[in-house]
């Protein structure tokens, strides 16, 4: 995981052209320039720009962290600003490439890694996911890998389990506690909470089953595999899976919260190093990359993206409308995902109709009432503006 903002005529397009892009702002904003949509014809205007503004203008102000936001029309960027900075420093302002912790929207990146080794023959969707994954096999056969990428697996979530492990006198204060070990857990621990297919509830711990999935069946690393077949190819240039505390992303921004009246850093966290679920930075020019890669199909093709884009149907026949990696709107013309994870809050929204896609990254944990406001200011995406 919108009302509409207002809608301009065909006819009277070509009469609005100023005031759509914003350039990204510091502490004191520019004005915005002028550039024409682009071919999709999106209606985003002057007042999408104020209610943008008034979402999330507090943060544009020395020693706040805060949101970049980018709003593009097939692929033409027509509105970027950011509001705030990298830290608390007030050194850095937030800009297009300031590459950000996207938390779930890494799940999408999850979903192309076990598309693309689909299209090779290197598994199928219905293959029991216990071929690959021991760690899960007392569960039976009947998981696939098309219940991990839906939420439709059944499993129980390991992450209490995983809080009072870590925090037993025992552990070491800041163990590398990776993928590998969260997967484990399930040799000795918990039963299913559903037949699989039967039910939608979303879990993290699927997409680390997935993040090994790709591992195992490709023969790298999660990090290695996203790197060579899809940031690269995609042109994201400073994209990158942080996995160990050893991987520096220059300029990136860092996590907070707000806590009586002041910005408390919410960066660190001992799970930080699990891949599946979330782990992959990226910028505002990396995920316009990843959204034209994507209308492109550029790196899998568009009957393959077809079906991530479409709602499981569950055993009863009832639908669940959430594909591969995307929450899906019920017309099937919007697909997103939003993420949350310490300090950071995102949202990537598409209209497939249209081709316009709205970005928000945040480095301070925003209420979800301006994030939904900032995507209420983008009406082609307004149906799934909350995800």
């Amino acid at each position: 995981m919108i009302a509409s903002g207002p809608s301009l005529a065909v006819s009277a397009r070509a009469a609005l052209v100023a005031t759509l892009v914003v350039a990204v702002s510091c502490a004191a904003p520019e004005e915005a320039s002028e550039r024409r949509p682009g071919e999709g014809g999106g209606t985003f205007d002057a007042d999408s720009v104020a209610a943008i503004d008034a979402a999330l203008g507090e943060f544009d102000v020395q020693g706040s962290p805060g949101a970049a936001v980018m709003v593009t029309d097939s692929g033409e960027v027509v509105f970027e600003k950011g509001y705030g900075y990298t830290d608390v420093s007030g050194s850095e302002a937030l800009g297009r490439a300031t590459p950000f912790r996207l938390g779930s929207v890494t799940k999408q990146f999850t979903t192309m890694a076990i598309m693309i080794l689909a299209e090779r023959g290197a598994l199928g969707y219905d293959d029991p996911a216990m071929e690959t994954l021991p760690e899960i096999g007392r569960f039976g056969p009947e998981i696939t890998i098309r219940h991990l990428m839906t939420h439709t697996s059944g499993l129980p979530d390991y992450y209490e389990v995983l809080d009072d492990r870590l925090e037993a006198p025992s552990v070491d204060e800041d163990p590398l506690f990776t993928t590998v070990d969260a997967v484990a857990t399930y040799l000795d621990w918990g039963e299913l909470e559903a037949v699989p297919g039967e039910q939608y509830e979303y879990s993290n711990p699927a997409y680390e089953l997935l993040a090994l999935i790709v591992e195992r069946a490709s023969g790298q690393t999660y990090a290695q595999f996203l790197s060579e077949n899809i940031f690269t190819p995609a042109g994201m240039t400073t994209a990158v899976v942080r996995d160990r505390p050893d991987v520096k992303i220059p300029g990136r921004a860092i996590g907070y919260y707000a806590k009586d009246g002041e910005w408390m850093e919410d960066d660190d966290h001992v799970l930080n190093w699990m891949v599946g679920a979330g782990g992959v930075y990226a910028s505002l020019d990396d995920m316009r990359m990843w959204d034209q890669a994507l209308a492109n199909n550029a790196i899998v093709s568009a009957k393959t993206l077809a079906e991530a884009y479409s709602p499981m149907t569950l055993n009863d026949g009832s639908t669940s409308w959430y594909g591969f990696g995307w929450r899906i709107s019920e017309d099937r013309q919007t697909v997103g995902h939003g993420g949350s994870w310490v300090g950071f809050r995102t949202k990537f929204v598409r209209s497939l109709s249209t081709g316009v896609s709205l970005i928000i990254l945040a480095n301070a944990s925003i209420d979800d009432e301006k994030t939904e406001a900032v995507a209420q200011a983008v009406p082609e995406v307004r149906d799934l503006g909350g995800v």
